[in-house]
């Protein structure tokens, strides 16, 4: 069977040959990530739009956004597990246009019927539901679409595709909901889905293997995998990640990070803004949009960056600058060291917002190539999904934290404190010998 199968894989070592076989993938992925990506960003505005204009109801509107992330919660170990038991390729075209018949069919109820909210409310969960499926095999077969000198060009550029998702996916929906009838989007948007998906047969799952041959060590237990039960398939993705120190403390960080960040600046920072520094409702939006903006210009650094041999110094440059960064925030939201006035507080902030959202990027993109480098293919579903369930699920709880303690203790000390942790925390990791090596 393994010869056989090694047959089948004709190892390419033509330069031209790799470059056409490289483009063609990466120009595939980028497209129809940006339309997928694009497309649910918009519609989870515009549905959002539409349903404060027609009920008015701040609580109908957070409905909307829970049932958006329910499913990353939920679902997140389980699109891990079935990632890595079953045709990638397969389940990420079957999503996405799956996403685009769960549209249409609302476009045909709403044709029929009023846009009801439980139709919304439906439709915004599967979708949510088709996304994580979709998602988790995409990010986890990356590897095998490229050769391995472009992989963080592009994670940079899968990354980007992201933050631009983020930007631009309320301002189309906001000209999309005051300029074309709803059904209408409905319909257009349900066709994008499902051209994304059509245009991904197109990718070879492959590459990898057709430049570099077939990985034995990461083939020979896929009949043994194939008789395991799930749970069985997730408990090992569990011990994978015990049984490595680096992945341990990278993948710890990276939930406490996320959370410390959350109670800090995401919940810290806006409110202080408000009602200390007496920001307007336009600086605090132009505010809250740097972030995605730096995150962009993160990506684009890092993809120009050429590609590191070791990623260990850019992750621990990265962590470092953002927790000085949380705590020289937590100064400055402390009026017994510094007081200035509205403007020079709005042009600290968006300068801090943007090194941040470099730092998390940067921090981001050398982590997964990290993880895509070092995790067997066969467990990089697993791992990824539980250790992104980890942190989507503990952002709630960050926010709940945050939103209790501003109303407590004095504002300032929150991103104070958790700076002084981030901290204390990256001097802890940049000892441990077991990430020098990643």
């Amino acid at each position: 069977m393994e010869k056989a199968f090694q047959n089948e894989i004709i190892t390419i070592t033509d330069e031209k040959s790799i470059n056409r076989m490289v483009t063609k993938n990466v120009f595939i992925l980028i497209l129809g990530q940006l339309v997928s990506l694009l497309g649910s960003s918009i519609y989870s505005f515009a549905m959002g739009l539409y349903i404060l204009s027609t009920t008015g109801s701040g609580l109908y509107f957070s409905i909307t956004i829970a049932l958006g992330v329910i499913p990353k919660i939920i679902f997140g170990p389980i699109s891990g597990v079935v990632a890595d038991r079953v045709d990638r390729k397969k389940m990420v075209v079957i999503m996405d246009i799956l996403s685009g018949i769960v549209i249409i069919a609302i476009f045909a109820l709403s044709s029929f019927d009023s846009l009801r909210l439980i139709y919304i409310y439906i439709s915004t969960f599967l979708i949510a539901t088709c996304t994580i499926f979709s998602e988790t095999p995409m990010e986890a077969s990356i590897p095998n679409l490229v050769d391995e000198k472009r992989l963080t060009k592009v994670t940079s550029l899968n990354q980007a595709v992201l933050s631009i998702s983020s930007i631009a996916g309320p301002s189309i929906g906001g000209v999309v909901y005051a300029l074309i009838d709803i059904r209408l989007f409905l319909l257009f948007n349900g066709i994008s889905f499902i051209f994304a998906g059509l245009m991904e047969i197109f990718l070879d799952f492959k590459v990898k293997n057709k430049i570099y041959g077939i990985d034995k060590k990461s083939n020979k237990d896929n009949d043994d995998c194939v008789k395991n039960t799930f749970i069985e398939d997730f408990k090992e993705g569990i011990a994978y990640i015990r049984s490595q120190t680096w992945l341990v403390v990278l993948g710890s960080f990276t939930v406490f990070f996320n959370m410390f960040f959350i109670i800090g600046i995401t919940v810290t920072v806006p409110y202080i803004s408000v009602n200390i520094w007496g920001f307007s409702s336009s600086q605090l939006g132009i505010l809250e949009a740097m972030f995605p903006l730096g995150m962009l210009i993160g990506t684009v650094i890092t993809f120009l960056l050429p590609e590191a041999k070791s990623n260990y110094k850019r992750i621990m440059s990265c962590i470092a600058v953002a927790s000085i960064g949380m705590l020289f925030t937590g100064i400055l939201t402390c009026d017994l060291i510094i007081t200035l006035d509205t403007i020079l507080y709005f042009i600290i902030s968006i300068i801090i917002f943007i090194i941040l959202a470099i730092c998390s990027v940067s921090y981001n993109i050398p982590f997964f190539v990290s993880l895509q480098k070092n995790v067997p293919n066969e467990m990089l579903g697993r791992v990824r999904s539980v250790i992104l369930t980890f942190v989507t699920g503990l952002t709630p709880v960050g926010a709940v934290i945050g939103g209790v303690l501003v109303d407590i203790v004095s504002p300032w000390l929150l991103p104070m404190v958790c700076g002084i942790i981030m901290v204390v925390l990256t001097i802890m990791m940049s000892r441990m010998k077991a990430l020098k090596d990643i």
